[in-house]
């Protein structure tokens, strides 16, 4: 069930205590969203989904040329959901504890960019797949798409029963590629981060994790080196 906890800036729900911390900061390259649009100046909003530990929202909300962004985040992790330290610096504008696929689609299509940074692993092939046609689908005409993953099956168990933590799918580079990204960005150990536009939806199907946990980190790279794959760490490369 989809719940609000913060509106407007303000925390809205008494918070529940738990005995584990907020989690979910993110290896990816993250300064990618400062260069998905062509003007920053403008008035934008961002769903951040998964938010963690708020990474991305506090960088976005400490560049003084996106600090007027507006950022809500949605996590299904009930700790994140509870982090009123992050809550209290007033990052995010609106935040929800519950799943993504939860969201209506008229919310998701006021966005003018949906941030999925390493959320995709943590889902089932079929619900990644799903997710991710969802997203492409709902969101606006002149909207991104943003995502990141391990281009491989990078180990991670949970910690405590249906906690949302284990890395359940890994995701080669030919699958975030045939998605044709505008542009895209790699941080060590071969984490990418890609940005989408609507016409991606028409290349869906060519999206195909695997569950294999022997799809390693030196397959990745076999991989991405196959196709030609720019995994400098720190580059950003524009398609």
């Amino acid at each position: 069930m989809l719940k609000q906890i913060v509106e407007n800036y303000s925390i809205i729900t008494p918070l529940s205590t738990s005995d584990l911390n907020p989690r979910g900061a993110s290896a990816c390259p993250q300064n990618l969203i400062f260069h998905i649009l062509n003007d920053n100046s403008q008035n934008v909003e961002i769903l951040d989904i998964g938010f963690g530990t708020g990474n991305l929202g506090s960088l976005i909300k400490h560049y003084d040329k996106t600090a007027h962004w507006h950022v809500d985040g949605i996590d299904g992790f009930q700790p994140n959901c509870n982090n009123t330290q992050l809550f209290d610096q007033k990052i995010y504008r609106n935040v929800w504890h519950g799943l993504a696929q939860q969201l209506p689609s008229d919310l998701l299509r006021k966005y003018k960019i949906i941030c999925l940074l390493d959320v995709i692993e943590h889902l089932s092939s079929d619900t990644a797949k799903w997710l991710l046609r969802t997203l492409l689908t709902s969101m606006g005409d002149e909207s991104f798409l943003f995502i990141s993953t391990p281009l491989w099956f990078w180990p991670q168990n949970h910690i405590q029963h249906n906690d949302l933590e284990e890395h359940l799918i890994g995701i080669p580079a030919t699958s975030m590629m045939a998605l044709m990204p505008t542009m895209y960005a790699v941080n060590h150990p071969l984490v990418g981060g890609f940005v989408f536009g609507k016409r991606s939806l028409d290349f869906i199907e060519f999206f195909q994790p695997t569950s294999d946990k022997n799809f390693s980190y030196e397959r990745g790279v076999a991989i991405a080196e196959a196709i030609k794959f720019q995994h400098t760490p720190g580059t950003l490369i524009k398609l």
